[in-house]
């Protein structure tokens, strides 16, 4: 399985993470190791852009739990972009996610990072947007 990573070039610590292919049985693991190296602290956000992928296991969505749950340890998000209806239907049947984690669009995700990022930034005296 091919992993793409692509850092936001206006907001530091923000990536964009392209698989290609299913996330099974098969291919878990390397996405793991593809995704494991923006998994650090400084991670602000990652936006999992799964236009490329028709099918995900169980296995995959340990994969999701997992850095998931990394990502929340650092005070980061995990965002989904341009799911197929049948892993849509899998996320909602499972409850994964919540609706605001989910979006039909890149520019839509894009949109929401955005605001995000400036309510954050307003709050901080010494930065402005």
């Amino acid at each position: 399985m091919r992993v793409e990573i692509k850092k936001d070039k206006d907001r530091k610590g923000f990536f964009r993470v392209i698989p290609h292919g299913a996330i099974d049985t098969e291919s878990h693991d390397e996405f793991r190791k593809g995704i494991e190296p923006i998994l650090v602290k400084s991670t602000r956000g990652v936006l999992l852009d799964l236009k490329d992928v028709d099918y995900v296991s169980s296995a995959g969505i340990g994969v999701f739990f997992a850095v998931r749950k990394t990502l929340k340890s650092f005070g980061a998000n995990l965002l989904f972009c341009n799911l197929k209806p049948q892993i849509q239907k899998l996320l909602d049947i499972m409850k994964f996610l919540p609706k605001k984690t989910i979006f039909k669009s890149l520019e839509e995700a894009d949109r929401y990072l955005y605001t995000r990022i400036k309510k954050e930034l307003s709050k901080s005296p010494r930065r402005k947007v």
